[in-house]
């Protein structure tokens, strides 16, 4: 054992007096983030960042809603109304997004969280005008009809069938949800549960849409290849004309107790 102690020792010391001579370089500065900032009339909040490197222009829309918004006893309504966004409008077929990005060498996604959902596009850059005008379109109106809605319902019970009951650890990742959180919406699962999806009506789909999918509580962001007086005018001109709704927003006031035992 006297050896083996021996020997690290002898390491230890050739270690320090290898690296004795060495100094620390300095940490690379790192630069700040510049942005330009706006908001609209009608409460729309736009962050931007002109960058010409590329020719390609990056478009996300925020919505101060999520999970934790979820009507009592109709867990996973931010995750189904994702869903329902992309099923268009008068002015918007089912295929519009795909179009206007896929079709050019783009994408477009979205994605639920417990505080937002976000919906997301990358363009070249002459694809910007009709993106603002088709995420303005679906922020305004959205076609809520019963097909597209059992249509849509469909998807997410089928997303949950195989991300959590078919998964070997899909229970746990919901078990740590709600062993995290004693009172606070935080423990309600995002993805839904079954029956309170079955049980959920077209009015509350309608009904939620209405209450958080509006200007003033949403953010814009724009980055990439753009000019600033363009990224201006063509917010204003679609964005702008959505109506900014009198209602108050209905924010979570639940406060989480000091955790006080296991």
């Amino acid at each position: 054992m006297r050896s083996v102690y021996a020997g690290w020792l002898v390491s230890l010391v050739l270690l320090t007096l290898a690296t004795a001579g060495f100094t620390r370089e300095p940490a690379a500065e790192i630069k700040k983030l510049s942005f330009a900032h706006t908001t609209l009339e009608n409460g729309l909040e736009i962050y931007s960042i002109e960058d010409h490197s590329s020719p390609t222009v990056a478009v996300q829309v925020w919505y101060h809603v999520g999970s934790k918004d979820d009507p009592d006893h109709r867990s996973g309504f931010a995750h189904l109304f994702e869903h329902m966004m992309f099923k268009g409008n008068e002015h918007l077929s089912p295929d519009t997004f795909d179009e206007l990005t896929e079709n050019v060498g783009g994408e477009n996604n979205a994605f639920t969280a417990p505080d937002v959902t976000v919906y997301h596009e990358v363009v070249p850059s002459n694809y910007l005008e009709p993106i603002l005008w088709a995420e303005a379109e679906r922020m305004s109106a959205l076609a809520l009809n019963d097909t597209n809605f059992k249509s849509e319902r469909d998807v997410v019970k089928e997303e949950y069938r195989q991300r959590i009951a078919a998964n070997p650890y899909g229970e746990f990742s919901l078990a740590v949800e709600q062993k995290s959180f004693a009172v606070h919406p935080y423990k309600r699962p995002g993805i839904g549960n079954i029956a309170e999806l079955d049980a959920s009506q077209l009015p509350e789909v309608k009904a939620f849409h209405s209450i958080f999918y509006r200007p003033d509580n949403a953010t814009l962001i724009v980055v990439g290849d753009f000019t600033p007086s363009d990224l201006e005018r063509w917010a204003n001109k679609y964005f702008g004309a959505v109506a900014r709704p009198t209602t108050k927003i209905p924010r979570v006031s639940v406060t989480e107790p000091p955790r006080t035992e296991d």
